[in-house]
């Protein structure tokens, strides 16, 4: 067993793809089925379970995950730590996002990002999905932080998901509850946020399934500015878990879950060309997002 065949299983595990894991190392596919293979002959055990074309952890790779990951993101903290007291990385590296994700992601990232690599300058892009998208295949960029985009040129991998949830706030008649109903929550004023989404569109097709007409009393397409109104005791409304955070931590708001509603999760992906070669900073780029992500399924 050595580094070379944990980081293949690591990364498997978080692409679901033996060819996807080959564009991240710059490897071939044959090489990483061989790295698998030879970890799983070393452990005696399998640790991917094939069917057709999904790939997902066998109970056995499932338990020696979180060992592999401790390994790994030991290994990648004492690299990082060298590098940076030597001074060796530096550069440029043009980024796009999805606004949200800017908004509310990427700064800690960034910041991190900065403290581990100051002679890399970052270049930040935003937009709406297909905006991001575009900046990829038109090389205008070399990655991009989106939600659910396809398309045959690029690859994607899950950096984090978050879901939907109904904030009110304090003094509400929903605050000393942790649960509501759909019923209720329709007769309540409804701040509504992005009409046009995929997450709005779930959320109207169940008062639809339950013949409830909701209450939309605003609409706004600027989560701050959802927020501020939800303060002002306007309305309540349904908003990613993740732009409220730090308003839980503080008490300015809270989440109340909803009965009868489908649980309404998206993944952020990191896309980028298909034949994007991983080397020096852009490698760099990808193992601190990676290691960012080992550290939050740690916690």
């Amino acid at each position: 067993m050595n580094m070379e065949q944990i980081e293949a299983f690591i990364f498997v595990s978080l692409t679901g793809s033996f060819s996807k894991t080959a564009d991240l190392l710059y490897l071939s596919q044959p090489t990483v089925s061989m790295r698998i293979k030879a970890l799983e002959a070393y452990l005696d055990c399998k640790l991917f379970r094939r069917t057709g074309h999904t790939i997902s952890l066998t109970r056995e790779g499932e338990l020696f995950l979180p060992y592999a990951k401790s390994i790994l993101h030991s290994l990648q903290e004492g690299q990082m730590a060298l590098k940076r007291s030597a001074g060796e990385v530096e550069g440029e590296l043009a980024v796009s996002s999805v606004f949200i994700a800017a908004f509310y992601i990427l700064p800690d990232l960034v910041e991190q990002f900065q403290k581990m690599y100051p002679k890399i300058k970052l270049t930040i892009l935003t937009g709406h999905s297909h905006q991001v998208l575009e900046m990829v295949l038109n090389h205008e960029v070399a990655f991009g932080i989106a939600r659910a985009v396809t398309h045959p040129q690029i690859n994607q991998i899950q950096l984090m998901s978050d879901q939907m949830v109904l904030a009110i706030y304090p003094g509400h008649a929903f605050t000393e509850r942790r649960q509501v109903t759909i019923e209720e929550v329709a007769q309540e004023p409804l701040i509504l946020f992005n009409r046009g989404s995929l997450d709005w569109k779930l959320i109207d097709s169940a008062f639809t399934h339950h013949q409830l007409k909701n209450k939309v009393v605003m609409e706004v397409d600027n989560i701050e500015v959802v927020k501020r109104m939800v303060k002002q005791k306007l309305g309540i409304a349904f908003v990613p878990r993740f732009s409220i955070l730090k308003d839980l931590e503080k008490g300015e708001l809270h989440e109340v879950e909803v009965l009868n509603l489908p649980q309404i999760q998206r993944n952020f992906e990191l896309i980028y060309l298909k034949e994007t070669p991983f080397q020096g900073i852009m490698r760099t780029f990808v193992d601190f997002l990676m290691q960012s992500k080992l550290r939050e399924d740690r916690t």
